[in-house]
């Protein structure tokens, strides 16, 4: 099928197209081939160009994050890359302002730091929990970044927040601060209330045809219905290919002796390290004289390295294979016996005393201790060859389906049904981004062609074909006259009751004390004293707007009044408010208060310092 759109492709409509082509070229020259991409940066940050490679990579992350804090609930809209695209860039800006900031200063990252970093990364390890080469090296191709480049952004992360961290303990808190915010957060105060019920006036509310209509003609959106879309879906995925494999034992030990055939022992060494950057030769002999002396390697790195990512932890920096540390280093750490330490080795980072701690990869694994996972590579592997056949098949048999359940059979697969949804009520599958937005497009509900096949993840893809479409459309006034209904009764019932209880506020603020006016009103009068903002007997409601109220005169309490989520509406009374003493707060509970209060300064001071950098610079936004 596929093969004839191709040769039919070869008549009039390619020399139509070529014919179009050679106009063009004609008109515009052939400087046209090479001026598309002319502009290939997506901003300047004082001549520095921020790449449109770069934009893209960092729209990938804000969409890999979002579906990775919301999961599948968030509107296709919401991650396309028209809508992350300012986000994404204006944070590459300011980054890129952070950086030539930093570089300014003299901010440096230390190399041992960065490879600390990168091997201690999960996504760096393999099953075994070791750094893989290999997988980083893949890892780093499928996002874009070479070894260089990706250590470039670590080097870039490490003095951005060298120079966020000065900023920020550059900052500090006077004394009156953590008075004035202790006297504000844990002030008591005296209130009380009582409640008038909606139900006094809800009977008595009524509300005329004229209202309604009034109320449906002028808000459409209220009473619009959402576009929906069935579709009928075609799910293909590796893991269940793999649940219809199955492995002898057989074809598992040929794996494992081919795979004890090839095996080359690759000795892997776990290292620690002390660190000394500078040129520091006295502290460097004295550290010399300790090892020699027999002491405590994990106690010394604690002491005395410079390297802040290790030294917490004994100075490990896991296992090698020979190609992750620097060649000094790496040549120092092949000539140690297991718990041997080196003398003074010196590499770029500065001076290194390096110890062995143990050494793997030299035997072959049992075949006990390989079987299953050599079941489940054969198993996977088996998929994955099963999964790109069905998928081949599954494009061109979908491709001019009339009816998805007419190809399912073939391909060993079921059909299933969304049932109506809109673009924001689906759920599982059909609240994926992807699925939704195939199955609103044009192609699919105008058309009512079946869908390319849709990759939610590289080893699952869905194809969708629609079964039933409702657009967009005004409720009749029919549907919907019951809801207008409650809604503007339930409005003129808030609205009568507000109103009404102004007399009582009046009276209050007049001079009468609140417990008379609810004892003649008939209403039952709530109180407490010494209330804080975490108090628990009284309506969370309540206490929020208490505390939102001005303090009281010397002889007037503070009034206020509030409709509540119920519809009954509080009248409430502030007595009076008791600042807090910080002196009656344990010792402990004052200096979390204080450390907190100068990290907010300090973040204050770090965003002003960020806003200062961008006003200065000159930023180009393509």
């Amino acid at each position: 099928m596929l093969q004839n759109i191709r040769d039919n492709s070869r008549g009039i409509i390619s020399y139509i197209l070529i014919g179009i082509l050679v106009l063009f070229f004609a008109i515009s020259g052939i400087e046209a081939l090479f001026s598309w991409n002319a502009e290939d940066y997506a901003a300047k940050v004082n001549g520095e160009k921020i790449s449109k490679m770069a934009l893209e990579r960092a729209i990938q992350n804000q969409k890999d994050q979002i579906i990775s804090r919301y999961g599948n609930q968030v509107p296709a809209e919401f991650v396309s890359d028209e809508y992350l695209r300012k986000p994404a860039l204006e944070n590459l800006i300011r980054r890129e302002v952070l950086v030539q900031q930093a570089r300014d200063a003299g901010l440096t990252a230390s190399q041992s730091d960065l490879m600390q970093m990168v091997t201690s990364q999960e996504g760096f390890k393999d099953d075994q929990g070791n750094f893989d080469n290999q997988k980083y090296v893949q890892l780093l191709a499928n996002a874009g970044f070479t070894h260089s480049s990706y250590l470039k952004l670590l080097t870039e992360d490490q003095i951005i927040n060298q120079l966020q961290t000065g900023i920020g303990a550059s900052a500090f808190t006077l004394p009156y601060e953590v008075d004035n915010l202790v006297s504000l957060s844990f002030q008591s105060r005296d209130v009380q209330y009582f409640q008038i019920p909606i139900n006094q006036v809800r009977d008595s509310v009524t509300v005329t045809d004229e209202e309604i209509d009034t109320e449906y003609k002028s808000n459409p959106d209220k009473y619009t219905a959402e576009e929906q879309v069935a579709v009928d879906y075609i799910e293909l995925r590796s893991s269940d290919l793999m649940k219809g494999i199955n492995i002898t034992e057989e074809e598992i030990r040929k794996q494992y002796e081919q795979n004890i055939s090839t095996f080359v022992a690759k000795p892997e060494r776990q290292a620690a390290h002390l660190l000394i950057e500078g040129d520091k030769p006295d502290l460097i002999k004295e550290v010399e004289g300790k090892i020699a002396a027999g002491e405590d390697f994990a106690g010394l790195v604690k002491k005395y390295s410079d390297d802040l990512g290790s030294k917490e932890q004994g100075g490990d920096l896991g296992f090698s294979t020979g190609d992750v540390f620097p060649a000094e280093f790496e040549s120092a750490l092949a000539n140690l016996k297991v718990g041997e330490v080196s003398g003074p080795v010196k590499t770029d980072a500065g001076t290194h005393f390096i110890k062995l701690l143990s050494e793997r990869g030299e035997k072959a694994p049992s075949f006990e201790d390989q079987k299953a996972l050599i079941e489940d590579q054969l198993k996977r592997a088996q998929a994955e060859n099963l999964f790109v056949e069905k998928l081949k098949k599954l494009k061109e048999d979908t491709f001019n389906a009339e009816k998805l359940a007419d190809v399912a059979p073939g391909l060993g697969l079921d059909v299933k049904n969304t049932g109506l949804i809109s673009r924001s009520s689906g759920k599982g599958i059909s609240s994926e981004a992807k699925f939704v937005e195939a199955a609103f497009s044009n192609d699919v509900v105008v058309e009512g062609n079946a869908s390319e096949p849709i990759e939610l993840d590289p080893s699952h893809v869905v194809v969708v074909k629609k079964t039933e479409h409702q657009p967009s459309h005004l409720k009749s006034l029919s549907e919907v006259k019951d809801q207008i209904l409650s809604n503007l009764k339930e409005s003129k019932a808030r609205l009568l009751l507000a109103e009404k209880s102004q007399d009582f506020i009046k009276q209050i603020q007049a001079g009468s004390a609140i417990v008379e006016v609810a004892k003649n009103a008939g209403y039952e009068l709530k109180e407490s004293k010494t209330a804080t903002r975490s108090s628990k007997d009284l309506d969370a409601e309540v206490l929020r707007q208490a505390f939102t109220m001005p303090k009281p005169t010397a002889n007037l309490a503070s009034v206020s009044g509030l409709t509540m989520s119920n519809g009954d509406y509080a009248v409430i009374a502030v007595q009076s408010v008791t600042p807090a003493d910080k002196s009656t707060l344990p010792q402990e509970q004052q200096t979390a208060i204080t450390t907190q209060l100068s990290y907010m300064n300090g973040q204050q001071s770090i965003e002003s310092f960020q806003k200062a950098l961008e006003d200065r610079a000159e930023i180009e936004r393509n």
